[in-house]
């Protein structure tokens, strides 16, 4: 399925909806993926209170543009999200307004999602038999995933399949990190509920992308780049060759291409802008990760995992920025964070590194921090 890449130089409107429309012609025509009718629900990523500056979230101006294309041959759209932390119409509101779509809503006259029912769902994955999965996506006809191109502190690149994680209500979230706390079972399981939910069009907002310490707590950095595929698989293969994320690196796209989802990207139709006008070398990976260089080291199971601990980063809280709200602790999936004097404390013998507290915190006060002496030598 072909990857089909524009240049957007900024986020006026005028300019997004000429990129839009020259992505959905070359993947064959809005008509080709909508029906007159059809109960189409926009996924975007929202995965917190983020103003669009802030670029941890899908910009409103690519949603009001796909809104505008999926209106005009008689779908019906409804925006729907489920952020990190509790799920309740009221947040939903606050995030609606925070991000951008009751915006895109008041201008197009689309549904928000104020439904926060789930069902669950019998699915046989790789990995996982069974999904909670909000309302809004189980009654879809179509959905469509409007992505924002980012790193990730445990996952290292978030994009298209990630993004498909907001479809889990609420705290079910924390459950699921904590039953797959390994990196590569749990980039396996958003594999398998990408395949459940299965977007009809999938896009990736890169005209500021986020790098360093995403998914949130990271810095913007300007690509100018629009991506869109039928495939959320070869989407996320072609936008970290943009950036320079190796496939070693990011295990959802490891994972997609082990299982035969996607080909190897030299066998990618990509079509629109050269994918190398946008290529980046120097974009900054989130300090999460694993000590890469150990994979290609012999060393005995045991020891990698004893140096990997050692040196994976840990969550560090600000003291001059927190406010002791306790969002990171009701968030923490394994409950390794404990509020003392209304400061975190962390028992790292059971956290998982999963960082849902630095993702979390509305006052951005944890950040990720390596050993000094890793840091320095190993640092990816």
């Amino acid at each position: 399925m072909p990857v089909s890449i524009y240049g957007c130089s900024s986020y006026e409107e005028n300019k997004v909806q000429k990129a839009v429309d020259r992505l959905l012609m070359d993947l064959g025509g809005i008509e080709k993926f909508i029906k007159p009718g059809d109960n189409v629900v926009i996924k975007p990523n929202f995965i917190a209170r983020r103003f669009p500056t802030d670029a941890a979230t899908t910009n409103p101006a690519l949603l009001l543009a796909i809104t505008r294309a999926v209106m005009a041959v008689g779908g019906h759209v409804t925006i729907a999200e489920s952020p990190g932390g509790p799920y309740s119409g009221a947040i939903l509101k606050r995030l609606y307004e925070t991000c951008g779509a009751s915006y895109v809503a008041e201008m197009t006259g689309c549904d928000l999602n104020y439904d926060t029912s789930y069902e669950n769902i019998v699915y046989h994955g790789k990995v996982r038999r069974e999904f909670s999965i909000i309302s809004p996506i189980i009654k879809a006809d179509k959905v469509i995933s409007v992505a924002k191109l980012k790193t990730h502190t445990m996952t290292c690149y978030t994009g298209a399949v990630k993004n498909l994680f907001g479809t889990i209500p609420g705290l079910y979230k924390t459950q699921y990190h904590f039953e797959r706390a390994e990196k590569s079972s749990f980039c396996s399981m958003l594999v398998d509920l990408c395949q459940y939910v299965n977007p009809c069009l999938s896009f990736i907002d890169a005209v500021v992308a986020m790098e360093g310490d995403g998914p949130t707590s990271g810095t913007p950095r300007e690509i100018g780049a629009i991506l869109a595929s039928q495939s959320p698989y070869e989407l996320d293969l072609a936008a970290i060759h943009m950036v320079g994320i190796s496939e070693e690196e990011a295990l959802t796209v490891k994972e997609s291409l082990e299982q035969g989802l996607t080909p190897p990207y030299d066998e990618l139709t990509i079509t629109g802008d050269s994918i190398d006008s946008f290529a980046i070398s120097n974009f900054k990976r989130a300090r999460g990760g694993d000590i890469s260089f150990l994979k290609r080291i012999n060393l005995p199971d045991s020891l990698t995992q004893k140096i990997n601990r050692a040196a994976t980063a840990r969550p560090v809280f600000d003291k001059k920025i927190c406010v002791g709200c306790g969002e990171c602790a009701r968030c923490c999936p394994p409950k390794a964070i404990e509020l003392i004097d209304h400061f975190p404390q962390v028992n790292f013998d059971k956290c998982i590194h999963c960082f849902c507290c630095q993702e979390l915190c509305p006052q951005k006060a944890v950040t990720a921090k390596r050993n000094f002496i890793f840091d320095k030598l190993f640092r990816i």
